[in-house]
C-alpha cells in the first residue's frame, strides 16, 4: 500500500469533478480567470465556452476540458502559468467535503493508504473526522512565508485540540522568491518548542525550497536549500536548486540582490575550508574586498552573476557539499517528477536532480505534489523515477517504505510518543 507525502488538497481535484461543479454553479468568477490566463499566456481558453457545452450535454466536453484544466507539457515553463490554470479551481464557491469526497475515492482507488494534504486552518475541522475509506488522512497547515507568526497562534490552538489528532504538520509553498528561509529562523525554533512540550501533538515543518530561484543565482539558491535544513525543516519540497545538473541552464547570466550577494560571501567565508576541499575556490581577502564594495550599494540593489562552463562545474560541487549538509540535518526531500518537468521546466529526464539524490544518499520521498492539475497518479511518479534512474522493482521497493518511514508523524517522533501515551 502507498504513502503519499506532498499533497496540496485542491490540487488533488480531478477535472471531471470540478466540471460538474462549475456547470451546476450560478456564481462563477470568469472574468477574474481570463484575466489571469491572459496574462499568463496571451490568449483567453474556451473554458467557459466548454462547460456551457457540457451543460447542454455535449458528449465531448468532458474530454474538451480535461485538456484545457490540466496542467501538461505543452504549458510547461512558468510557475505563473501553472498558477493561472490552477485559478479555475476557486472561481467558484465549492464546499470543503464535497471536494474531500471526490479526493477521498480517487485517492482509494490509486490504492493510497496514507495521505497528508496541505490545507488552510479553516478547514481542519470540516476534514479530520476521518476519510470514510481505508485511507488514513493527515493533514498541514500553510501559513504565510512572509508573516507566518500570524496564523501560529491558531495553528498551536488547532494542534491542542479536538482536531489535533490529524494535524501532523505546516507548510510553507507559494512563491519563494524574496522570502529566505534565514527570516524563519526564529519560528522554527517556537516550532521545536512546541514539540519539546507537546510531543504527542509535534508539527513537522514542511518547507517548498529550490523549486523557483529566477531572483538569485544559483549558488544562492543552493545556499537556501542547505540553510532551510540546517534550520530545522523536516521535508524540503522540490528541493530542485541543490541536485539539478548546472549544466541543463548553459552560459548565462543572472540578477540577484547585493542583500542576497552579501549572504552568499558570508556563507562562503564561513564555510570556506570545507568547500575548498570540494574543489570550490574561496578567496577571503577577494570576498572581504568585495563585501566592502557593497556596502556602499543599498540592499534591493541588484549585481549580476555571469555563468560559463567552468562557473556551472564549480556550481555542482557546490551541490555536492551542501547535499552532506543536507543529509546531516536529517532533512528528507520531497521529489515531485511531473511537477519539476512542467513548472520547472526539466524536461531532460537526464538532468534531473533525483540522480544525484540518489547518488548522494539523500534521503527523499516521490510524491505528486497536485495530482488532479497534473493527471497523474503515485503510481505515475515511482514508475518514472524508476524507469529513469534503472532502479527496477528494488528502487520501487525502497521508494514505496520511504513513503511510510519519512511521515510527518514519524520524522517528529509523534507516532513513537502517541504510542507511549496510550501504552505507558
Amino acid at each position: 500500500m502507498l504513502s503519499e507525502s506532498h499533497l496540496h488538497f485542491h490540487g488533488c481535484v480531478r477535472p471531471a469533478d470540478h466540471l460538474r461543479r462549475l456547470a451546476a454553479g450560478d456564481r462563477v468568477l470568469w472574468d477574474w480567470y481570463e484575466t489571469e490566463m491572459a496574462a499568463a499566456y496571451g490568449a483567453v481558453p474556451p473554458t467557459r465556452e466548454v462547460v456551457e457545452r457540457y451543460r447542454r450535454g455535449d458528449a465531448g466536453a468532458e474530454a474538451d476540458f480535461e485538456k484545457l484544466f490540466v496542467f501538461g507539457d505543452d504549458d510547461a515553463g512558468t510557475f505563473a502559468r501553472f498558477q493561472a490554470k490552477a485559478n479555475l479551481l476557486w472561481v467558484t464557491p465549492t464546499d470543503v467535503t464535497d471536494l474531500a469526497a471526490g479526493i477521498r475515492a480517487d485517492q482509494a482507488r490509486q490504492g493510497l493508504a496514507y495521505a497528508e494534504l496541505r490545507i488552510s486552518a479553516d478547514m481542519l475541522p470540516a476534514l479530520s473526522g476521518g476519510s470514510g475509506t481505508s485511507v488514513i488522512e493527515r493533514f498541514a497547515i500553510t501559513l504565510d512565508r512572509q508573516d507566518p507568526w500570524t496564523g501560529w497562534e491558531h495553528v498551536r490552538e488547532l494542534a491542542l485540540g479536538p482536531h489535533g489528532h490529524a494535524l501532523t504538520g505546516i507548510d510553507f509553498c507559494g512563491v519563494e522568491e524574496g522570502r529566505p528561509p534565514k527570516d524563519k529562523a526564529a519560528f522554527f525554533s517556537a516550532v521545536r518548542d512546541f514539540n519539546a512540550v507537546h510531543p504527542e501533538r509535534a508539527l513537522a515543518i514542511l518547507y517548498h525550497v529550490g523549486e523557483s530561484f529566477t531572483d538569485k543565482s544559483l549558488e544562492s539558491a543552493v545556499r537556501w536549500v542547505q540553510e532551510a535544513a540546517e534550520a530545522g525543516a523536516h521535508r524540503l519540497g522540490h528541493a530542485i536548486a541543490l541536485g539539478v545538473d548546472p549544466r541543463l541552464f548553459g552560459t548565462h547570466t543572472r540578477e540577484e540582490s547585493v542583500a542576497e550577494r552579501r549572504d552568499q560571501i558570508a556563507y562562503d567565508l564561513r564555510h570556506g575550508e570545507a568547500l575548498r576541499a570540494h574543489g570550490v575556490p574561496v578567496d577571503p581577502p577577494a570576498l572581504r574586498a568585495e563585501l566592502a564594495r557593497l556596502a556602499a550599494l543599498p540592499a534591493t540593489a541588484t549585481v549580476t552573476v555571469a555563468y560559463d562552463t567552468a562557473r556551472l562545474e564549480e556550481v555542482g560541487r557546490r551541490q555536492e557539499f551542501a547535499m552532506g549538509r543536507v543529509r546531516a540535518s536529517g532533512a528528507v526531500i520531497e521529489v515531485c517528477p511531473t511537477s519539476n518537468r512542467r513548472i520547472a521546466g526539466i524536461t531532460d529526464p537526464a538532468r534531473h536532480p533525483v540522480h544525484r539524490f540518489l547518488a548522494a544518499g539523500l534521503p527523499f520521498v516521490v510524491s505528486t505534489d497536485d495530482p488532479g492539475l497534473f493527471g497523474i497518479t503515485l503510481d505515475d511518479e515511482l514508475d518514472w523515477v524508476c524507469a529513469h534512474t534503472g532502479g527496477g522493482p528494488d528502487l520501487r521497493h525502497r521508494l514505496v517504505r520511504a513513503g511510510w518511514e519519512y511521515r510527518s508523524e514519524a520524522l517528529t517522533g509523534r507516532a513513537g510518543a502517541t504510542a507511549r501515551g496510550r501504552h505507558g
